[in-house]
Parts: structure tokens; C-alpha cells; sequence
């Protein structure tokens, strides 16, 4: 399992916990989710990660390897912590979320082997892809995404493609 940054808020503040995947490519394409367009989803027809709920007491990795086996039929090899995002949702019932993101590599002739169980649809793509469809993004993936993006061209592991979302871009 992978160290978590310890929690800054007490758990029972929080209403609902989530794990995300940044599954990324050796080259910098992101795996994203388009999300269903139902009543019961919030932000329907949107671009997001992969994750989801966790069941009570279950840890964050447990809990996101467990909803890629469920939403792709993924077994994900190396999870590492990335980061965690705390927040009011008040786009539904007004609670504190807390949600777990983790980087997962993926290489690209694994993605044509997933099954997709939950959304619309699936999209493997570049940072260029991102900025067209920015207003697309669910906003706090989107937000880590490109802290994401930042840290890997900060790293030395980025591509051109990434520099349509540079921190110089007006």
C-alpha cells in the first residue's frame, strides 16, 4: 500500500469518501471517463476519473483497486499517492468529500482490453485534448489533472503536447 498524506480533517466531518485514478501513459495521455447522462449522476456528460465511493473502513488504494476492477475490469499494477482534495459539495447535499488521487500508469495497448462497466464512455487523452474541453471536466479533476500535468513537465517527464496547458497560457 501506498503512504497517505495524513487527513486534516477528523473523519467523522467527512461524508463521503472517493478515490480517483490518474491513469496516465508513459507519454502523458490521460484515461478519462465520460460520465452518464442519468438524473442520479451530478455533473452528467462530463469528463472525469475513474473511482469512486469507499465502502466504510476501506482504505483508499483497497478502495480505488477495487472500483477499476468493477468500472474497467482493470487490475492495477504499481498505485502511487498522489494527492487528496477536501471540500463542501454543494452542487448536491452541502457535505464535507474528501477525495484520494493516484497516479497509475497504464500502457496504451492495455486500454483496448478494458471493459467498461460504468459511463458512457471512455477517452484516452493528450493534454491538447484537455484544453479544447476543459468546460467538459468535472472541476476538481480537472483542477488535479492539471497540477498533474505541471508537476510531470516539472519532472522532466513531459511532452509537447502539454504545452497547450502551460502555466504561461493566457
Amino acid at each position: 500500500m501506498t503512504a497517505l498524506a495524513p487527513s486534516f480533517v477528523p473523519a467523522e466531518d467527512v461524508g463521503i469518501r472517493t478515490s480517483a485514478a490518474i491513469l496516465v501513459t508513459l507519454d502523458g495521455r490521460y484515461l478519462m471517463q465520460l460520465r452518464d447522462t442519468g438524473q442520479q449522476t451530478f455533473f452528467p456528460d462530463t469528463l472525469c476519473l475513474f473511482g469512486g465511493a469507499l465502502e466504510e473502513g476501506e482504505d483508499p488504494e483497497a478502495g480505488l483497486r477495487r472500483e477499476l476492477r468493477e468500472e474497467l475490469e482493470l487490475e492495477a499494477g504499481g498505485i502511487r499517492y498522489f494527492t487528496q482534495l477536501v471540500y463542501d459539495a454543494i452542487y448536491a447535499d452541502g457535505t464535507i468529500r474528501q477525495r484520494y488521487f493516484f497516479e497509475v500508469p497504464i500502457e496504451p495497448g492495455v486500454i483496448d482490453s478494458l471493459v467498461l462497466h460504468e459511463g458512457a464512455a471512455m477517452r484516452l487523452m493528450t493534454a491538447d485534448d484537455m484544453a479544447e474541453e476543459s468546460f467538459r471536466f468535472v472541476p476538481y479533476d480537472f483542477g488535479i489533472l492539471r497540477m498533474h500535468m505541471l508537476l510531470r513537465r516539472k519532472d522532466g517527464r513531459t511532452t509537447a503536447t502539454e504545452d497547450s496547458l502551460s502555466a504561461d497560457r493566457s
